[in-house]
């Protein structure tokens, strides 16, 4: 997976990482970036789709347009 984050959000999640990680039961920064999109789908399916899981998506994703780097 390759994603595009602008520079000030992804060096504030590495220093929350870095600082948070023994405490959080982090293993890895990949453990992480994982551990923020479940929580971002979990909030997602609670608010648009009652709770429940959506179908899989096997296919790629359209890309976007780059992102304002801020």
């Amino acid at each position: 997976m390759t994603v595009s984050i602008p520079t000030a959000i992804r060096n504030r999640a590495k220093a929350a990482y870095k600082a948070t990680s023994y405490v959080e039961g982090d293993n890895t920064w990949a453990h992480f970036v994982a551990k923020a999109i479940e929580a971002e789908t979990l909030r997602r399916e609670a608010e648009h789709n009652q709770g429940k899981m959506y179908p899989a998506w096997g296919e790629k994703l359209p890309g976007g347009r780059k992102l304002k780097d801020s």
